[in-house]
């Protein structure tokens, strides 16, 4: 007797470069839709040398956190998806398709023409399913005369922007959780986004003495949709036990989006002392 075992391997994309982990490839990494022509473009590659069958829906959602500061996708907010959810304001042309192998094919993301009065900061999830079409990507394994044949379907998953009107954002830090474990500092900011888009940016951790030299620095890519918890180490390696300064800050700059793409905002800094042991 044989069984058959699908293995759906999500792919989630916050990178730099195009989504390059499985066959199919999805380039740009994030989708910005025009506002004035309401359309946007994906690019869809087959590296490999197998046809594969492609199927595009969308799923509302967005990064968030728990109460660590891990990062978590929330697909279950309906009161944000009355608010911002673009998935019946937009369509996909083509929807689905076949892709031969070491084909390119570009995917229409269109705003439906009784949807663009619409104001305000629009997102969701775009997902991309990849199927292999004839000859299948299988494993065979045999154990007491039971074959298992496994196939894997690629499913990649990258947001999609859209912003209509009157747009602004801003992050404000309610406070920092600070807490040394070993030779690390880790810090937990509790943040509240303003305005009515996403903040899209990035965070930076600063460690400074009382001459206001840096001992430590570390930044990473952020997003704050709403109230939420972030997570940014610094390495204190070479840091004596002392009292410094903390400063931490948010820009709506990251260098896997252009400027024209982001919402701007003003600069924000929280300064604290902590303590080294």
């Amino acid at each position: 007797m044989k069984s058959l075992r699908t293995l759906l391997i999500l792919l989630v994309c916050f990178g730099l470069a195009p989504l390059m982990w499985a066959q199919v490839a999805l380039a740009p990494s994030f989708v910005f839709i025009d506002e004035n022509s309401g359309v946007g473009n994906v690019f869809v590659s087959n590296n490999s040398q197998e046809a594969y069958e492609i199927s595009i829906d969308f799923a509302f959602g967005y990064p968030d956190s728990d109460a660590e500061g891990n990062l978590v996708m929330n697909y279950e907010d309906s009161g944000a998806y009355a608010i911002h959810a673009l998935d019946e304001m937009i369509r996909a042309f083509p929807r689905s398709f076949v892709l031969q192998g070491g084909e390119q094919r570009t995917v229409r993301i269109q705003v439906l023409p009784n949807q663009r009065r619409k104001e305000g900061a629009f997102f969701t999830r775009m997902k991309v399913l990849a199927q292999p079409q004839a000859r299948e990507v299988t494993e065979t394994v045999v154990e007491e005369g039971i074959g298992t044949r496994i196939t894997f379907n690629f499913e990649q998953v990258t947001a999609v922007f859209y912003h209509k009107g009157r747009v602004s954002t801003g992050v404000e830090i309610k406070g920092v959780d600070v807490r040394q474990n070993e030779g690390v500092l880790e810090l937990r900011p509790h943040l509240l986004r303003s305005g009515n888009a996403p903040f899209l940016g990035s965070m930076y951790a600063r460690l400074k003495d009382k001459n206001g030299r840096v001992l430590a620095e570390t930044q990473s890519t952020t997003t704050v949709y709403f109230d939420e918890i972030r997570r940014i180490d610094l390495d204190l390696e070479g840091v004596e036990t002392g009292s410094y300064e903390l400063e931490l800050s948010f820009e709506t700059k990251r260098n896997d989006m252009m400027a024209s793409d982001l919402v701007q905002a003003a600069r924000v800094v929280h300064v604290q002392e902590v303590r080294v042991n």
